[in-house]
């Protein structure tokens, strides 16, 4: 059945996703031109996600024809799960034979991520399984992530090297927090104080444990997703819900990446559950007390995880006021409405998180003060020089053509992938907050999710506009995934049974192509061996360079502190406090390792060597994405120079040397 009402006959009649759904369009079509003032992929490619999303809602709001889409055979409802689980098995093969996941590991994983989709979106009802479904995402989940984990040496990341190298150690050597006492983790040390007890009740060295307990619970917490998505749709959309949030890139960075925003992501999908499931169900109080003691977890594990999880909870009483105001009440007999029983609840649960995440802050210990008040004066500090166009100069804007590294088209090809898999997911997301503010589909609970992911996006997009980077909108990434990824499963059963089909389908077959493989390929999933060396940046360390970090500290020793190298070489060494380290920069005229020289020599620009006390090469620096902070009037870049031995020890003294890695002096062996 068709329905012949005009788009512009709804928004009359008062229908709010249909005047948010031409809202939208305008808006995407007014912020076209700000590509022009601000250059960075987000602003380039945001327009055009609201604009083609508010295009699909307002072509199924107008047909609203019921319609079904095409399904896989019997006969390839039967062979998608075996080959799924094959394809599982091949990449454990693969990774295990060339020690680490090449290219071709990625590219499988891409195929074995399409055909897990297919098998979602494309089985007849007849045929599919939940149970069976959820099954194959654990499983490609845990090869994806151990296939990373087990086959690099060390660990993967940056701040890993911090909390496992050193704190994790020292803790379990001491066997008590002492170690910590000095820094923010003494008043949210669960992270550490888990790894260790792991370590010590399982007799295996902290790395095992580390992996055993937060490493396995990192792709099975996502069963979470379910739980909550089930709530609003039938089983399979939960199930798809479940697999865009565990294939998303920076959700399989933090299971590779395994730090207390890990652990803290998996408290806070924690309290998304059982937050969802209060606003649901008429709750017990021990359905109440899951809420305080997963929230109390949270702000025990990590304080950016305490900050966001805040948010998601203040959300929930500003939706419950949002649909006091009467705007979304038309009067039906099954009208959801939170009782004041709800709101009592909520507002006590935000005064109380409130009040311990303020008493636990000004306790922890931050560089010498609270860490409440070193966040505070951050924050001021931030918002007096912030302004807008903030993401332009942290950029280019003050850097001259001639000085600034020109982006090469691989670059320029990464740059979109990183972000395609996110913005995927965002379309369908905006989608399902369109019919979720359709008066008649509004609940507490869904507009609680709507709620939380407008206000978390404003802190991931909108706060570092103007420059205020306090809240580090890197992290909020996996978390507003979570209730963008239920959104987006409310969203996309209406578009499935109202658009054309043969619309749809293409929409269904470039989602079921491009996510799994653009988010299996994103430099964030891929940091300990990225799929394109050249430019992504490698986040992990060969035995040799590892080797070469141990014995820095040995060399150090009665030598200048001008020790220079590449990022993220420099930040691991630093992090294992073998030596203080700076990474090849230019900054006020004064250059540590390289600078891009300032003249145009022949019409071209060339990396130059500079002097520096002692220079750590590693051979990646010659191969691989290490990257220079490029320093010039207030404004910086990274750039990755390819650097040859030759250039930055001819002349100096060896000092040390193995496979991968040469010290070099210049001031005598």
């Amino acid at each position: 059945m068709v329905n012949n009402t005009s788009l512009l006959g709804m928004a009359r009649q008062g229908r709010l996703d249909i005047i948010a759904g031409l809202l939208g369009l305008i808006a995407a079509i007014a912020l076209l031109p700000l590509q022009f003032l601000l250059d960075q992929v987000y602003i380039r490619t945001l327009p055009i996600v609201l604009g083609c999303a508010s295009t699909l809602y307002l072509l199924a709001a107008r047909d609203e024809r019921h319609g079904e889409i095409a399904t896989l055979s019997f006969t390839m409802a039967r062979i998608l799960p075996p080959l799924i689980i094959l394809g599982s098995a091949a990449l454990v093969v693969i990774a295990g034979f060339f020690e680490g996941r090449t290219l071709l590991f990625y590219d499988i994983a891409a195929a074995v991520g399409t055909a897990l989709f297919a098998q979602i979106l494309f089985v007849d009802n007849d045929y599919f399984s939940p149970g069976l479904s959820l099954f194959l995402i654990i499983v490609f989940g845990l090869v994806v992530r151990f296939a990373a984990l087990y086959t690099t040496t060390g660990f993967i990341g940056i701040d890993v090297w911090t909390h496992m190298g050193h704190w994790t150690a020292d803790v379990l050597e001491a066997q008590s927090l002492q170690p910590i006492s000095d820094v923010k983790y003494y008043a949210s040390p669960l992270y550490h104080l888990l790894v260790v007890g792991s370590s010590l009740l399982l007799d295996v060295p902290i790395r095992t444990a580390l992996f055993i307990v937060v490493g396995v619970a990192m792709p099975i917490s996502v069963l979470l997703i379910y739980a909550t998505a089930t709530f609003f749709v039938e089983p399979r959309w939960a199930v798809f819900a479940t697999a865009v949030y565990a294939t998303s890139a920076s959700v399989i960075e933090w299971g590779i990446h395994l730090i207390p925003t890990s652990l803290g992501l998996i408290f806070f999908l924690a309290i998304f559950y059982s937050l969802d499931r209060m606003l649901r169900i008429d709750y017990k109080p021990r359905d109440f007390g899951l809420v305080v003691f997963f929230s109390v977890a949270v702000i025990l594990t990590h304080q950016i995880s305490a900050f966001i999880m805040l948010v998601f909870t203040g959300s929930g009483l500003l939706a419950y006021f949002g649909l006091g105001l009467g705007i979304f009440d038309i009067g039906r007999p099954s009208w959801e409405r939170s009782s004041t029983r709800e709101s009592v609840n909520l507002t006590g649960l935000l005064v109380f998180d409130l009040g311990l995440i303020t008493f636990m802050w000004s306790l922890t210990p931050h560089h010498g003060n609270s860490f409440l008040m070193i966040i505070l004066d951050y924050f001021v500090s931030t918002v007096e020089k912030s302004g807008v166009g903030q993401l332009q100069s942290t950029n280019a804007q003050n850097i001259p053509p001639n000085v600034m590294p020109q982006q090469t088209l691989m670059q320029s090809i990464v740059e979109y992938l990183d972000v395609l898999g996110f913005l995927l997911l965002l379309l369908l997301t905006i989608v399902g907050c369109l019919y979720i503010i359709r008066q008649e589909n509004i609940s507490h609970a869904t507009f609680t999710c709507v709620i939380a992911t407008v206000i978390m996006l404003m802190f991931v997009f909108g706060f570092p506009m103007f420059g205020i980077t306090t809240f580090v909108p890197g992290r909020w990434y996996p978390f507003v995934a979570a209730p963008m990824a239920v959104i987006a499963a409310i969203g996309l059963p209406y578009l499935v049974k109202n658009t054309q089909p043969s619309v749809m389908v293409v929409v269904l077959l470039l989602f079921v192509v491009v996510f799994p493989a653009a988010s299996i390929l994103a430099s964030e999933s891929t940091q300990d061996q990225p799929a394109f060396t050249n430019t992504q940046t490698r986040y992990s360390y060969t035995e040799s360079e590892l080797a070469a970090m141990q014995a820095i500290d040995t060399y150090a020793e009665n030598k200048s502190k001008n020790w220079v190298t590449d990022h993220p070489y420099a930040t691991a060494i630093e992090r294992t406090e073998s030596h203080n380290m700076e990474s090849g920069a230019i900054q006020d005229g004064k250059v540590a390792g390289y600078e891009r020289n300032l003249e145009l020599q022949n019409g071209t620009t060339t990396t130059v060597l500079r002097d520096a006390d002692t220079f750590i090469y590693r051979d990646y620096q010659g191969s691989g994405a290490a990257y220079y902070d490029l320093f010039y009037n207030n404004a910086s870049v990274s750039y990755t120079p390819k650097v040859k031995l030759q250039q930055v020890c001819s002349g100096k003294d060896i000092l040390y040397m193995n496979d991968d890695v040469v010290i070099c002096d210049t001031g005598g062996a």
